[in-house]
């Protein structure tokens, strides 16, 4: 319904931004479907309810779901047990449409097309800049997809355009919003932009990130160095998410915790890692059990009452998610330095990242090993956040194994969502569900090598692919 959708524009984003999403449950069923409905708003108006609108789809349940898969947490319990088993019901997920409709693609075209006759190219910048962010998550994860046609009224059916033609042209969009972010023309959304009020600072490199990140999914690990370079510098200019104690502006995981109870646990992946590294961060993450330790649940497990569930850190109503951080900067900076053969400047990225959250294990000199560790201290920061999905099905590092009770035909851990019925259905050029692949494009046919393969304890073949 990319084009032919129920077109919930402008107002219709800025309802849910008005109270930054007002009391809409992102949790839950009727994800996409808002009571109330405009045709037209400033800018203004506009950004800060994309920005809230934004980031429940991007921190909702297409996290909970790649987190599974990807055994940063892990399903216990109802259909979080199903989504464990890799019995998938993707052609019903409503994430798909929110990229696109009132608070995705339409009100950023609708922001970027006011910004250009309003001649404000600061503003047009960071639209585009946040464009680029909306669109590589939906190719990121869907593969080819409507972008060149989509949102276009004269263009019922779009056309889904190649995956890394997607990437190609988000890369294209945000050369340019770093020039017109950076152009001195007219102002930012000013204190309407709920993370970095409007700081030229902060977006340009946010984008330059964005274009590290875009860089290390095209496999361009030159571009990707060079532009993790440019990008967050310090973990003040994250990019977070906006959230507080307000009813409706709470933390995505927080909400479905309280509305969901225990179908989402720790899972024992991450947690055995983590403890096995002395990691300080994991009391940061988890809460301790019943019995005072962090336990985690093993792929195949249904709840017992002995899982942990987040902190009261991350899984607080005011915790703001990170989307873009420092963190994940350093991280390409150190594995895409390493591809290109240059191990110094790999291990100076690293020991910065590890500097700056005080983790005081040294690292591998060189190696395999040291590609090992920068792909399990990526994996750690990365929790949370669905990038790290894209960081598996790229290396398959780590070397997951998939739930040995997953359910026939899926076997192995999903790597892509099936489109929605609801595209299918309205547009002829979305494939069946048995005509689709089970790998997007860029990720190729065949699985990864892990890093370090073949080493003590590292299985020479992909496991989980």
């Amino acid at each position: 319904m990319t084009n032919t959708f129920r077109l919930r524009t402008a107002l219709g984003a800025m309802a849910l931004g008005a109270g930054l999403v007002g009391c809409v449950d992102f949790t839950g069923p009727a994800l996409d479907q808002s009571p109330n409905q405009s045709s037209a708003a400033s800018a203004q108006l506009l950004f800060p309810a994309v920005q809230a609108f934004q980031q429940a789809v991007i921190t909702g349940d297409a996290a909970r779901f790649a987190g599974i898969w990807n055994q940063h947490v892990m399903g216990v319990n109802r259909q979080f047990s199903s989504l464990a088993r890799y019995q998938l019901v993707d052609e019903n997920l409503q994430f798909w449409d929110n990229n696109y409709t009132g608070g995705g693609l339409v009100d950023l075209r609708t922001i970027q097309s006011q910004m250009t006759a309003a001649n404000n190219k600061v503003f047009l910048g960071i639209a585009q800049a946040y464009e680029a962010m909306v669109m590589d998550f939906v190719a990121d994860n869907w593969g080819n997809i409507p972008y060149r046609e989509a949102v276009n009224p004269a263009i019922a059916t779009p056309k889904l355009d190649p995956q890394a033609q997607v990437y190609g042209d988000l890369q294209a969009l945000l050369t340019t919003a770093i020039a017109n972010i950076n152009s001195g023309v007219g102002g930012g959304p000013g204190t309407k932009d709920l993370v970095y009020g409007g700081s030229v600072t902060k977006w340009t490199q946010f984008a330059h990130t964005l274009k590290a990140r875009i860089a290390l999914h095209q496999r361009d690990y030159t571009t990707a160095a060079a532009e993790a370079a440019l990008g967050i510098s310090t973990k003040a200019n994250d990019y977070n998410t906006y959230q507080s104690g307000s009813i409706g502006e709470e933390n995505q995981w927080f909400q479905f915790r309280r509305n969901r109870g225990t179908d989402i646990s720790a899972s024992d992946t991450l947690v055995t890692l983590m403890q096995s590294r002395n990691d300080p961060r994991l009391l940061t993450y988890f809460a301790v059990n019943g019995a005072g330790v962090v336990k985690g649940a093993k792929a195949g497990d249904e709840d017992d009452g002995t899982f942990s569930w987040l902190s009261a850190t991350r899984g607080g109503a005011s915790f703001k998610q990170p989307i873009v951080t420092y963190d994940e900067t350093q991280l390409i900076l150190a594995e895409a330095s390493f591809r290109n053969g240059n191990t110094a400047a790999a291990l100076a990225a690293l020991t910065a990242y590890k500097t700056a959250n005080a983790i005081p294990a040294p690292s591998p000199a060189a190696g395999q090993a040291l590609a090992q560790e920068i792909m399990n201290e990526k994996y750690i920061a990365m929790f949370q956040n669905i990038e790290s999905w894209n960081d598996y099905k790229r290396t398959c590092t780590p070397n997951l194994r998939p739930n040995p009770t997953a359910v026939a035909p899926q076997t192995k851990i999903p790597m892509r969502f099936y489109y929605p019925s609801s595209e299918r259905q309205t547009n002829p050029n979305v494939p069946a569900p048995g005509a689709q692949s089970l790998r997007n494009p860029i990720d190729g046919t065949t699985a990864p090598t892990p890093y370090n393969a073949g080493a003590p304890g590292n299985p020479a073949t992909c496991l989980g692919q």
